[in-house]
């Protein structure tokens, strides 16, 4: 090892606390805040209501993604019928489709003016919504349908990778020992899957925490849409930085939850590659239920909200709806692409210093990348006071040396959004670009080392080349991501800046949703890539 080498080495543990330290910045802050509050009694108030409603949700929506999910998984796994492989990756298309844009596309969907009820007044004859019933899908009950439609992929995804992986020999033995389909399923299948089913629920409830668009527009008091009631109309910091360590107390159970699922998988058994999963031909009735349930799911998660962003996009297109849709598009653009670098850097500084690094400083970038795991609200309320913070050291420092005043260069611009989508989406970056280290190995590095490339004509010549095509991936996964990203940018945003997502909030919560539906259109489309990017990876991954 040479003595740049060796210097290198011994600088990764400082770098790796750097990162740590800066990506826990923002609940560092709120854990000092809320101490430094005392004792809230507007927050004491809305804390039990807050955690219980955000419980109800998370538990509802948990049910109903594990019990779909799995089923699906099941389904396309174990089954033939009718479109199997065609749903076999459609059924990951929800993904793509934010939690926030559901929630609007329903409601205007099953609203009063909706194509729904206005069918059931023609037929009826009624004219107002006094002369018939019809359900309010603004509700606790809506809220959680509709989260589960667009979330139920999580557990889709775990459940159907297990399945693809499980040895077939458990069901053979099952059925010649006398076990019919249902018996296998829950005596063999559904104990066998519990780690992967708490997974994808796991995964599922901790989108519940993050969401705060559709919390908002259901009218569930929630525990992100209370912390950003608290402090947006009422200017508590105090209070809602006490929420905000509640929330990343709930996150810190559900990655436990979620941790100990993944290390209870030791007792899977292998797959003999020899044997693959075995698939039932259904037929008549039995093959017609198992379509039309993928067709319900489907639609539900994917057809609804996307077909009514569509008709309503499409239905007036107007000059002045172009030309918001356009004013809001350039700022998106900017934000995520220059938030796809940093991150992609950042996190291939990361996956280098887990190469290489001892333990410690492996731990410190996995405290880094918890950001993930964050909801967007709560890294984004950490940031607010720091960032202002520093803003006016730094006035107080110019002022003294120029006698100039340079204003709110972090928290008052773009940079304190590029900083909280870099700790929100660290974990993105550094997990892909990590994968793709371990599995070129340090081969190439040696063989350049060997035939004269050093220093940064390694880096630029061999090391960035050979993994150009994971670089590539994760700053798409990262543009994506903060283009449908909306908390921390609804705190976080400049002044008369708006983002494609913040348009969209901004028009729904003002009954304004059709002029909003062309800029809707474009975030789903933006989800897509990564949507079909990932199947088509697992697809060649198959055996």
């Amino acid at each position: 090892m040479t003595k740049n080498q060796t210097g290198g080495v011994k600088a990764l543990p400082v770098v790796a606390f750097v990162l740590a330290v800066a990506a826990g910045l923002p609940i560092l802050w709120l854990g000092w805040a809320a101490l430094a509050s005392g004792s809230n009694g507007l927050t004491a108030n809305m804390l039990p209501a807050a955690l219980r409603e955000t419980g109800i949700l998370m538990g509802s929506v948990g049910v109903l993604t594990g019990v779909v999910g799995l089923t699906a998984a099941w389904l396309v796994t174990h089954y033939d019928f009718p479109l199997r492989r065609v749903f076999d990756w459609m059924l990951v298309l929800p993904l793509a489709v934010p939690t926030y844009l559901a929630a609007y596309g329903y409601v205007e969907f099953l609203g009063f003016t909706g194509p729904l009820q206005t069918a059931l007044r023609g037929v009826s004859g009624a004219r107002t919504l006094r002369d018939y019933w019809f359900p309010d899908i603004r509700s606790h009950w809506g809220a959680a349908i509709v989260l589960s439609s667009v979330l139920y992929p999580y557990v889709y995804v775990a459940c159907r990778g297990f399945f693809l992986m499980q040895s077939a020999s458990l069901n053979i033995a099952a059925r010649t020992l006398g076990a019919g389909g249902m018996r296998t399923f829950f005596a063999i299948i559904l104990p066998t899957s519990r780690p992967a089913l708490v997974v994808g629920v796991t995964l599922a409830m901790m989108e519940v925490v993050n969401d705060l668009g559709a919390v908002q527009y259901f009218g569930v008091n929630a525990i992100t849409a209370i912390i950003y009631s608290t402090w947006i109309n009422r200017s508590d910091f105090g209070g809602a930085a006490q929420l905000a360590v509640t929330v990343v107390l709930v996150i810190g159970l559900l990655i436990a939850a979620e941790q100990r699922a993944r290390h209870n998988r030791v007792y899977l058994a292998n797959r003999d590659s020899r044997v693959p999963p075995a698939r039932e031909q259904l037929s008549g009735g039995r093959a017609w239920a198992a379509f039309g349930f993928c067709v319900v799911l489907l639609g539900m998660g994917f057809g609804i909200p996307v077909g009514e962003l569509s008709y309503l996009a499409f239905r007036l297109v107007l000059p002045e709806t172009i030309k918001m849709t356009l004013a809001a598009l350039w700022p998106t653009l900017i934000l995520a692409s220059a938030g796809a670098v940093i991150t992609v850097i950042l996190g291939l500084v990361a996956a280098k210093i887990g190469q290489h690094a001892g333990s410690i400083s492996r731990g410190a970038i996995r405290l880094a990348t918890l950001g993930y795991a964050i909801p967007g609200t709560v890294l984004a309320l950490g940031l607010l006071q720091p960032l202002g913070q520093a803003d006016l050291w730094f006035n107080r420092m110019t002022m003294a040396l120029a006698g100039w005043r340079p204003g709110l260069i972090l928290s008052g611009s773009m940079a304190a959004l590029l900083y909280v989508y870099a700790i929100r989406f660290l974990a993105v970056s550094h997990s892909t670009l990590d994968a793709a280290i371990k599995k070129r190995g340090d081969s190439m590095l040696h063989a350049g080392r060997v035939l004269g490339q050093s220093g940064l004509g390694l880096l630029l010549r061999v090391d960035l080349p050979t993994l150009m095509p994971a670089i590539v991936s994760a700053a798409t996964l990262v543009f994506v991501e903060i283009v449908k990203e909306l908390p921390a940018t609804l705190l976080l945003r400049p002044l008369g800046v708006d983002t494609l997502a913040t348009l969209v909030y901004g028009r729904a919560n003002v009954g304004l949703f059709a002029q909003a539906a062309m800029p809707a259109l474009f975030i789903v489309l933006a989800g897509l890539v990564p949507v079909i990017l990932a199947t088509r990876l697992g697809d060649r991954r198959k055996v």
